[in-house]
């Protein structure tokens, strides 16, 4: 997954790269742990595996992160950065008016499915560390995340925004992502993170949920 190295510059541990050539491979680098850390925790990818993935030598790993746990945290930066832009084009798909409710929860459904989907090595590695050490640059995310959509599905709900009706969202919002990260640790479940079916099952419990005796 190609992703702009701009969010890195000036993260302690890193190095940035001065030339195209380098820019890629450090993308190499990147990539290369995300797909292992697809099938492995942190601690079962060695550096010499993510070169070997890599198609680059450990030279090329030092002279760009100072060790593995900047090399982690350079893949911590690089996700928040892609959830918070994706964060704001769906408040502005939101903001846009022209879906209904329904819509609405189904696209939440659907964009959380597929970032966990894509991301899921990385956020993994990040829950397991969030367990052990309780850091987690995500979590505030998602606290964000939060008060900026509950708001704006109150305000499509038919039976007008209320205070009981955010709760309900809140609550909805929290099963939501509980199931995601059932899923995503246990690697299991009625369906995985790549089956759509999850997403359509998100989206009718929610929806279920937040209208039920409100409508």
């Amino acid at each position: 997954m190609k992703q702009a190295l701009t969010p890195l510059e000036g993260q302690e541990g890193f190095a940035v790269p001065r030339y195209s050539r380098g820019k890629r491979t450090t993308e190499r680098l990147l990539e290369a742990g995300r797909r292992l850390l697809k099938d492995r925790t942190l601690d079962q990818v060695p550096i010499q595996d993510i070169c070997a993935h890599a198609g680059v030598t450990t030279g090329a790993f030092y002279s760009r992160f100072d060790g593995k746990e900047s090399y982690f945290r350079a893949l911590q930066t690089l996700l928040v950065a892609q959830l918070r832009d994706g964060m704001a084009q769906r408040v502005a798909l939101f903001d846009a008016g022209e879906k209904t409710l329904r819509e609405v929860v189904e696209s939440l459904a659907r964009s959380n499915r597929m970032w966990a989907y894509r991301n899921e090595g990385v956020l993994r590695a990040s829950l397991i560390e969030r367990a052990i050490t309780g850091e987690d640059p995500l979590k505030r995310m998602n606290r964000d995340y939060v008060e900026l959509v509950v708001p704006r599905l109150a305000r499509l709900h038919p039976a007008g925004a209320s205070p009981e009706l955010e709760t309900r969202i809140r609550f909805a919002y929290q099963a939501m992502v509980g199931t995601l990260i059932y899923t995503l640790v246990n690697r299991s479940g009625t369906y995985r993170l790549s089956d759509r079916r999850l997403e359509a099952e998100m989206a009718r419990a929610f929806y279920l949920y937040i209208t039920q005796e409100l409508g």
